[in-house]
């Protein structure tokens, strides 16, 4: 085989320092849902800016979209996604890259007819993105369970502001609560498996990677008009995970800014091998914050925020797990945030309190 460094084009080690340098790409590893609801904004910002109006836009993901398609008449829309089509008053049915669109021909005259509608067919179960134009500004709402299953319902912002720390903690939530509180939802929800032995209490190895892995997809489609980059390098090390938003500079120049800067922290009480863990648990917060504050300083981040998923045992409660660092947070205006990942679904019932203690 001849010396790649005969052959000409970039060294190897010039590729690796710009992979080092610049972390995941953006969008590696979405996806499919995410990639779609991606699209769909983008495809809405080009209609509205078009000046688009009317009352509803409904784009179904389908993954079997020909199938899914004989449902109900309908007719193709071939080139949805670049923008030329108009959306309002239709309801599509799409491939997750938009590329593979039809137009549903149905029936509805408001929001409610035009729910039933889509149930009536029998794509109550499909994802749905919805779109309300009937104010100034449109609304979009994602149902990732379908219409079927309308509490799974959630915002998804179509301008390009920047985000909030309650969006930001309610994005978070989510997350939480649909993939991460039960060994359950972790498999439900497909993605990489935290728990090895999650009634011994055992974690798979690295669980932080697998859990960023897991946030940066969720983060993607929450907020859509942000870049989401996992592992980025700083000089003192990699951030988890940095939310970043395209902007014009007050000189009308491109410029991006580093919105939020995530240290993600997994707090385990046994190893990945079954024994005992010796992990400092109070130093390794502390370091959390430390390094929340370094990357924010070192890559110009509006906000950081500390995010621990607490896998031990017993349950603390945020006050006690924060207790030594949360003067030094208050005063650096970093949000300490906690979630507690329990070992069954039994715990889980019992600590949302549904019944009253039984008497002992």
């Amino acid at each position: 085989m001849a010396d790649p460094s005969s052959l000409g084009g970039v060294p190897e080690s010039e590729i690796a320092a710009t992979a080092a340098a610049l972390g995941v790409p953006s969008e590696a590893g979405s996806s499919l849902l995410t990639r779609f609801i991606r699209g769909v904004v983008s495809l809405v910002t080009k209609r509205h800016t078009s000046g688009e109006s009317g009352q509803f836009a409904v784009f179904l993901q389908s993954d079997a979209v020909s199938e899914h398609a004989k449902k109900c008449r309908h007719v193709e829309v071939p080139m949805l996604s670049n923008g030329a089509d108009p959306v309002s008053n239709r309801v599509f049915l799409s491939s997750p890259t938009l590329k593979s669109s039809f137009r549903l021909c149905l029936n509805w005259t408001d929001a409610a007819s035009l729910f039933g509608a889509i149930r009536e067919v029998g794509l109550g179960d499909v994802p749905a993105f919805v779109v309300d134009f009937r104010g100034n500004v449109p609304v979009a709402h994602m149902y990732r369970r379908g219409l079927d299953d309308p509490e799974s319902a959630e915002d998804i912002p179509l301008a390009g502001l920047p985000i909030t720390t309650d969006q930001m903690k309610s994005a978070l939530d989510r997350f939480y609560e649909a993939s991460l509180r039960t060994p359950f939802l972790i498999t439900e929800a497909h993605g990489q498996r935290v728990w090895k032995d999650a009634g011994a209490g055992t974690p798979e190895s690295r669980p932080e990677e697998r859990i960023q892995g897991r946030l940066v997809d969720l983060l993607r489609g929450a907020f859509p008009h942000h870049d989401l980059r996992g592992e980025p390098r700083t000089p003192d090390g990699r951030a988890d995970i940095v939310v970043s938003r395209k902007t014009i500079s007050i000189d009308s120049l491109p410029a991006v800014v580093t919105e939020w800067v995530l240290e993600l922290k997994a707090l385990a009480d046994m190893t990945t091998n079954g024994t005992p863990s010796n992990a400092n648990h109070p130093e390794a917060v502390r370091s959390a914050l430390e390094q929340a504050l370094a990357y924010q300083a070192q890559l110009n981040g509006v906000k950081a925020a500390v995010c621990c998923y607490d896998m031990r045992g017993d349950d603390e409660g945020d006050a006690v797990c924060f207790a030594h660092i949360a003067a030094d947070a208050a005063t650096n205006q970093v949000p300490l945030w906690r979630w507690y990942l329990f070992r069954d679904t039994a715990e889980s019932r019992a600590a949302r309190g549904y019944l009253t203690p039984a008497p002992t």
